[in-house]
């Protein structure tokens, strides 16, 4: 890593409209713990605890606790693990196909928590000085760059511009949820109108603060 990726590498909390962004699992147990709840929310809030809990959201109170990021630096383009200590810790934060509940793969792409393999990265595009919109970067390939050198320069040129391609902004969207009134926030890379959405995705502005600059303890992979 040079010396221009470490100064730009940071670790940092998001937020949307003043309130931070969490993990699921984050945001049902923040709910698990409100003095009064119906069976119906208890039973829902403890699903999705244990089945739907890692894609990121937006937590309920803007005091609630952020998640902590780590994103490294490449090129000015990011990958993003997941700082906070707990069962996620570690994780990419990676745009990823997931399955719906009828266990059939959806056609956008949701921003989750991987645990390995070759995840996607991303643009931090200034709005203003704390003020960014996340541009979705093409996928990374997990082919070996030392490999492609000896092989083909030309074709690791091709490739490599391939994947530092910006593609779109990230979208927000909310499904109605089994609950009145508490729906699921998560975030996309793909603009799809949807019956199941209550309103049309928007791409969204973060702001970030920054809890500390350079290559941190989560450096090591990306």
């Amino acid at each position: 890593m040079n010396a221009e990726d470490e100064s730009k590498s940071m670790i940092a909390n998001l937020f949307l409209e003043g309130k931070p962004l969490v993990l699921n699992y984050q945001l049902m147990e923040n709910r698990l713990k409100r003095p009064r709840l119906t069976p119906a929310q208890r039973a829902e809030y403890s699903r999705q605890l244990h089945s739907e809990g890692g894609f990121l959201t937006v937590a309920d109170k803007e005091k609630d606790e952020p998640l902590l990021i780590h994103f490294r630096s490449e090129d000015d383009r990011y990958t993003l693990r997941v700082a906070t200590p707990g069962k996620f810790y570690g994780y990419f934060l990676s745009m990823e196909n997931i399955q719906n509940t009828y266990g059939e793969e959806q056609s956008t792409r949701n921003l989750v928590v991987l645990k390995e393999g070759s995840p996607s990265r991303f643009y931090l595009e200034k709005v203003s000085p704390d003020v960014v919109r996340m541009l979705n970067v093409d996928r990374k390939s997990a082919i070996d760059v030392s490999v492609r050198l000896l092989e083909n320069t030309t074709v690791f040129a091709v490739l490599n511009a391939i994947e530092n391609k910006i593609g779109g902004p990230t979208y927000l969207y909310k499904n109605k949820g089994n609950l009145e009134n508490e729906g699921q926030q998560y975030f996309a890379d793909t603009f799809v109108r949807s019956d199941h959405v209550v309103w049309d995705p928007q791409a969204v502005q973060f702001y970030v603060e920054v809890r500390g600059a350079g290559v941190m303890e989560l450096s090591d992979i990306g």
